[in-house]
């Protein structure tokens, strides 16, 4: 783990992977405008979620190659959170989310993944 303090999330190897993102504005009448989930160990966002210009309903999703057939990123729950479906070995590792927002501060926040077991 890269990060001390962070939250840990568990799955199962071949199972669902959940991995939340509190984007909570620090401004009531503030909005987010971009998401952009990254793994640590890589260079490029894994998914990103484009709110400009838009509204939540009509974001547009970007998912990496390397997860674009397994992944999406649920705005609808709270916290929103992306899904890796199934999760693999390899996605163990330490992400964070990046939120854009309209009118304060970029929120990064950061999370570990642990998957347990081979599939």
């Amino acid at each position: 783990m890269l990060f001390k303090g962070v939250p840990v999330h568990y799955a199962v190897a071949g199972e669902k992977a959940a991995i939340p993102c509190n984007i909570s504005t620090p401004l009531s009448d503030d909005q987010v405008s971009l998401i952009l989930w990254y793994r640590v160990d890589m260079p490029n966002p894994i998914y990103t979620l484009d709110i400009r210009k838009r509204t939540i309903a009509e974001a547009k999703h970007f998912p990496s190659p390397e997860i674009k057939d397994r992944s999406y990123f649920f705005m609808n729950i709270h916290p929103p959170t992306l899904i890796l479906d199934p999760a693999r070995v390899e996605d163990d590792g330490d992400y964070k989310c990046r939120v854009d927002l309209r009118r304060t501060r970029t929120l990064i926040l950061h999370t570990s993944l642990h998957i347990i077991g081979e599939f």
